[in-house]
């Protein structure tokens, strides 16, 4: 049975510090992060029954500060911002030749993780802390390249004592990028007190690890430089954002079944090609994180089954208005992922909350009109004039009313 594609949310929430271990003063942590996956976007089985391809290696930005807190004592929280803790990428299976089919399967699980080097700040200059960073970007590309080049269909796995080794390497060539960045009086200062690396940790999952759209929540505790620990969260979801929905909880799985074919005959009729296709996407983008909500709240969760319950029904009379009720539901759910969603997440639910309060009262044909004339941008023009559904009760963005003005032919200047 072929795997599924799926949309991956892999977010690192927090940082405790337990003691931050710098002495009289107060602790300057920073942290790097290295994203990366092993999947079937840019990997494949071969005939010889190894792997070919290279792994996708995702950096991120900023060394010294890029935590947005340095002055942090013991007993504090840090708040990972979302630009060195989110990713939100697709996991792909691996693809199996056809020949190799009846004795492989039809696929192989790809693998997604992160690298974390929490560091604290003390003599190293911003431009060596950032030699070392682009060092450590480069080092995780190449650990991955060798150990793609030594898998096969009967060595698969990866384990942490492998890793463990690679990592050496990598320690090695970041220390190496930072004297190579500073001359000599700056490497001599931070040879007084150089930068301390509190720990690091690569945290990793397969496929298969992911399949069942489960919260999991991992952590790391470091006690060599001072006492720290750091917490995150992974969930998945298949790609399609209507199946996703269904592995939410009991309750929709329950009812999905009725009103999914409803569903895709939508999607595949009247989303493709248009600008209703954008709104999708959008949705598609956020299910993950949706989902984490919606397993962590059963009332949101019961809203979710409410909205599904009522598909079919609304899809056959597109003349009847929305259901006041379902638009408290979707409320409701845009609220809260606005609430504990990624940056993304939480912008994408703030322009479908604004949209939202135009289309209640309106009917299912005039909803899908107004979606498909807007897209979800920041300054969201229409392709024609809405004026006619816009409710004249809310704020609407000034280009929602200025529909897009034809083209119209140059007139040549007059000399």
């Amino acid at each position: 049975m072929s795997r599924d594609v799926l949309r991956v949310w892999l977010n690192l929430d927090r940082i405790h510090c337990y003691d931050e271990g710098d002495g009289w003063g107060s602790a300057e942590p920073y942290l790097w992060t290295v994203f990366f996956k092993i999947d079937g976007e840019t990997v494949a089985l071969t005939e010889s029954l190894t792997l070919s391809g290279t792994a996708t290696v995702i950096g991120t930005p900023g060394s010294h500060g890029n935590l947005g807190d340095t002055d942090v004592d013991a007993g504090e929280d840090i708040n990972i911002p979302s630009a060195i803790g989110d990713w939100s990428p697709f996991l792909t299976p691996i693809p199996v030749p056809d020949s190799l089919r009846p004795f492989v399967g039809d696929d192989l699980p790809g693998v997604v993780g992160v690298v974390c080097v929490l560091m604290e700040e003390d003599n190293v200059t911003d431009d060596g802390a950032e030699a070392g960073h682009t060092a450590l970007n480069a080092a995780v590309g190449s650990a991955l390249a060798d150990i793609i080049a030594t898998r096969s269909f009967s060595n698969p796995s990866i384990t942490q004592e492998e890793i463990a080794l690679y990592m050496d390497a990598v320690r090695d060539a970041v220390s190496e990028a930072v004297k190579d960045q500073q001359n000599f009086f700056e490497n001599l200062w931070s040879w007084l007190n150089e930068d301390d690396a509190v720990g690091s940790r690569v945290f990793f999952w397969t496929h298969d690890d992911l399949a069942a759209g489960d919260a999991i929540d991992f952590s790391e505790r470091w006690r060599d430089e001072g006492d720290w620990e750091l917490f995150g969260h992974i969930n998945a979801s298949v790609a399609c954002t209507a199946e996703a929905a269904a592995a939410a909880s009991d309750i929709i799985d329950a009812i999905f079944s009725s009103v999914a074919r409803e569903m895709r005959s939508f999607r595949d009729r009247e989303v493709g090609g248009t600008r209703l296709q954008q709104w999708w996407s959008l949705a598609e983008r956020s299910t993950p994180q949706l989902v984490y909500a919606l397993r962590q709240d059963p009332q949101l969760a019961e809203s979710a089954a409410a909205l599904l319950r009522d598909i079919p029904q609304a899809l056959e009379n597109r003349a009847a208005p929305l259901s006041e009720e379902d638009v408290i539901h979707a409320r409701r759910i845009l609220q809260r992922l606005r609430e504990v969603g990624s940056r993304r997440a939480r912008i994408d639910a703030s322009r479908a909350l604004d949209v939202l309060g135009h289309l209640q009262g309106r009917s299912v044909r005039e909803a899908v009109e107004f979606l498909s004339s807007v897209h979800p941008g920041r300054t969201p023009r229409p392709v024609k004039d809405i004026s006619h559904l816009l409710n004249p009760g809310l704020r609407a963005p000034k280009s929602a009313v200025q529909p897009i003005a034809p083209s119209r032919p140059s007139i040549p200047r007059k000399r």
